[in-house]
């Protein structure tokens, strides 16, 4: 791989960490002096880091995750997989996150199960239980619509069966 690339890639997504914990910083409204207490870290240091004048540490940007409380999950998602991180704050960002991890969780307590993985995969995507918690999270009756196809899928298996 290119190592200029990925350093560019690096350097973009440490910019992108940056944007989220200062937003997150606005909106939490702690003072340069409480940050600097919570994560043990000199108030000049902590000044310099919200200022963008200095970098932000791994160590040092966990903690601050955890100090606003921020969604692991969804802040990768945000910066790691879309590559814009200020969709963590957005609200139809969050629930398609939420969505997206009950539809993994549904997939994760089949894994133990004695079924082949293309069962697998279809019982995941379509069981009333799967739809019920993935799809209703997207609100708008989208259970009802979906389920309401799964009879012609059914009856579309049945035709490639035989």
């Amino acid at each position: 791989m290119d190592k200029g690339w990925n350093e560019e890639r690096r350097f973009a997504r440490f910019g992108q960490y940056r944007l989220v914990l200062e937003e997150a910083w606005r909106r939490n409204g702690m003072t340069n002096k409480q940050v600097a207490m919570a994560t043990g870290r000199g108030p000049s240091l902590i000044s310099k880091v919200k200022n963008g004048r200095a970098n932000i540490c791994a160590d040092l940007r966990h903690q601050l995750i955890d100090l606003f409380e921020l969604d692991r999950v969804r802040l990768f998602m945000a910066i790691e997989i879309v590559g814009n991180g200020m969709l963590y704050f957005d609200p139809a960002f969050k629930h398609v996150c939420h969505a997206s991890m009950c539809f993994v969780q549904e997939l994760l307590t089949l894994i133990d199960e004695d079924i082949n993985p293309e069962h697998k995969a279809l019982f995941a995507a379509f069981s009333e239980q799967t739809i019920s918690s993935v799809a209703g999270q997207a609100g708008c009756e989208v259970t009802s619509r979906i389920t309401a196809i799964i009879p012609a899928l059914n009856h579309l298996g049945r035709r490639s069966q035989s």
